[in-house]
């Protein structure tokens, strides 16, 4: 079998990559003395969270709930992490480190009310304390009270994330009373950093368009369009709004053709095509101030998706659904990294908020499948993506990741079949479908159909010649079966040329030599090979194979011991074993070719 290079993960997402604002969860150290003597305390009144009566609690002082927060922390389990925080700030309601961090903590976890809270102490003794402010500017907004709003923004700390999130926020303060000019100003601020210049673009455009300010908006929205790549979705949908209200249904519509004809399959853009041509409007997307700054938090947790964990990310979702409960895409980036932190059932509840109407129902329904996947609940994930597919009989999504669900759970035969029904409904393919066949082929070449396999690689080279994972897939296969030697090392070659620090591929051309007899050379790949992918078990056992036959018999023994320590299938363990006791039997080379 032929070693496979991940491509890609088994359900994608694509999430901007971009530098963290500033320190905002950088932790201060806690002095243990601090809580060394409050052992007797117990919990705080008023902890609502339903986990921690699940909790078994290692330690039931306070300094023991404090390190058991730091390693729930460092496990990612900010869940557990914020319960146990809050008992250890019960013992020390004056250490303002500590209160930050279960004040962040309980944002990560949507428990407003005692996030709020906490940051009402906090600001007591750090008026500028800017991630208190945001807490309570944020709830200000939520009740309407645009001046405490005002106040809050003013006395934050501008430094680091604020220095993004303090302008955009209070320019929509601004806009709700009706100060137009006064947010277009204070959105010119943002010019300063060329980071900043796709948000001010996007809510210029978008406050323009509340303010009913129409030509400003449209100018805004054209620009947001050309310098915002990352958040092209919601820019154009958006805009597409703006100008099917405003009389401008064709142009609209040209613009979401022009989009999906990049990418077709986008929900989003698919959605408000629909809703154009069925008569409907889209509705303005900011009916208030709430959702403007809701969207300014989303607008920014995207830009740092990937960063510290997602963290902040989480943060600026919650605070997003606590101004508008119903904005799914917050949902959707919330569930989305609490499935990066492996909170997989955490997840899924999320994706379950997704109502049916909306745009990300059905992603959110197949990202529910991806979860369920994750908690090995394989039968039960395939029957919902299949009934899936029953819905929509000419989309793939579902079908897709039902054969890469079958595929990685070796169940060949049903994710051929599953990959067969996908490429039906695609009809003729294309140099993009190229994965396709790739991952088909491997489910043929597994279940022992090479003749199908085999042309589904050559395809799959015909869209991508230079692509490694098939020239080396392909060329192992053939170096396997001893046919097409010359074309098969030179595809290799060329896959290593591709990819010379991926482990599996100089693993093959290891191995090609080592089928020819070339064995010194076998060993210097495989060599490579190893310290490339050390933990490998497989490719510990060819080095010790190329070592055997190149005389050294020492060294072969301790690689084939090493690869069944390293976790060597079950299957294959025995034949090792045989190596160890025996060595190997009369060498066999395919040739000199």
């Amino acid at each position: 079998m032929a070693r496979i290079i991940p491509i890609c993960n088994l359900f994608s997402r694509t999430t901007s990559h971009t530098k963290t604002f500033g320190a905002v969860l950088t932790a201060a150290a806690l002095a243990v003395s601090l809580l060394s003597g409050c052992a007797n305390s117990a919990m705080e009144p008023g902890v609502t969270d339903n986990s921690a009566a699940a909790m078994a609690t290692p330690d039931p002082s306070p300094l023991g709930h404090f390190l058991s927060g730091r390693v729930a922390r460092d496990k990612k389990d900010s869940r557990r992490a914020a319960t146990y925080y809050d008992v250890a700030l019960a013992a020390d309601p004056d250490n303002q480190s500590l209160l930050h961090q279960t004040m962040v903590l309980m944002l990560m976890e949507g428990r407003m009310a005692r996030a709020i809270e906490l940051a009402e102490r906090r600001i007591g003794r750090q008026k500028d304390a800017a991630f208190a402010r945001l807490i309570l500017s944020a709830q200000a907004i939520h009740l309407g009270d645009l001046a405490s709003a005002r106040t809050h923004l003013l006395a934050s700390n501008r430094e680091s994330y604020m220095s993004l999130l303090q302008p955009m926020i209070m320019a929509w303060v601004e806009a709700g009373n009706n100060e137009y000019e006064a947010a277009m100003e204070t959105l010119e601020g943002l010019k300063k950093r060329k980071a900043f210049a796709p948000f001010r673009t996007y809510h210029m455009a978008l406050i323009s368009d509340f303010a009913s300010h129409d030509e400003a908006a449209a100018a805004a929205y054209e620009a947001a369009l050309k310098n915002d790549a990352r958040r092209v979705t919601r820019v154009t949908l958006n805009y597409g709004g703006f100008l099917a209200r405003r009389g401008d249904r064709e142009q609209a519509l040209a613009l979401y053709d022009k989009f999906l004809k990049r990418l077709p399959s986008n929900p989003v853009i698919g959605w408000a095509k629909e809703q154009l041509q069925a008569g409907e409007d889209l509705l303005p997307p900011m009916a208030s101030v709430a959702d403007g700054v809701a969207e300014a938090l989303l607008s920014t947790g995207f830009a740092i998706a990937n960063a510290r964990n997602g963290n902040q990310a989480r943060i600026y979702a919650n605070l997003a659904l606590y101004l508008r409960p119903g904005l799914d895409s917050a949902l959707m980036l919330r569930a989305e990294i609490l499935e990066n932190v492996n909170r997989f059932e955490d997840a899924i509840a999320v994706y379950k908020r997704i109502p049916d109407g909306s745009p990300f129902h059905w992603n959110a329904r197949i990202r529910t499948a991806a979860n369920m996947n994750s908690l090995n609940r394989i039968d039960e994930t395939v029957s919902l993506l299949q009934s899936m597919a029953k819905e929509r009989p000419k989309d793939t999504s579902a079908l897709i990741t039902t054969a890469r669900i079958l595929r990685f759970e070796e169940r060949f035969e049903e994710a051929i079949a599953a990959y067969d029904e996908v490429i039906k409904r695609i009809g003729t393919l294309s140099a993009r479908h190229w994965t396709l066949l790739y991952e088909r082929g491997i489910a043929l070449e597994r279940s022992k159909q090479w003749g199908r396999a085999e042309a589904d690689f050559l395809k799959a080279l015909s869209f991508r010649p230079e692509e490694a994972s098939v020239l080396n897939y392909l060329g192992y296969s053939w170096i396997d079966q001893g046919i097409n030697l010359v074309r098969a090392r030179e595809m290799i070659e060329k896959a290593v040329s591709k990819r010379p620090n991926d482990g599996y591929v100089v693993d093959s051309l290891g191995w090609v030599f080592y089928r020819l007899g070339r064995y010194e050379e076998a060993v210097k790949h495989l060599e490579r090979a190893v310290e490339l992918r050390p933990q490998d078990p497989i490719i510990n056992d060819h080095l010790g194979d190329a070592y055997w036959r190149a005389g050294r018999k020492l060294e072969a023994g301790f690689q084939w011991n090493h690869a069944i320590d390293l976790g060597a299938e079950k299957k294959s363990i025995p034949a090792i074993q045989e190596k160890q006791a025996n060595g190997l039997g009369p060498a066999k080379p395919l040739g000199q070719q």
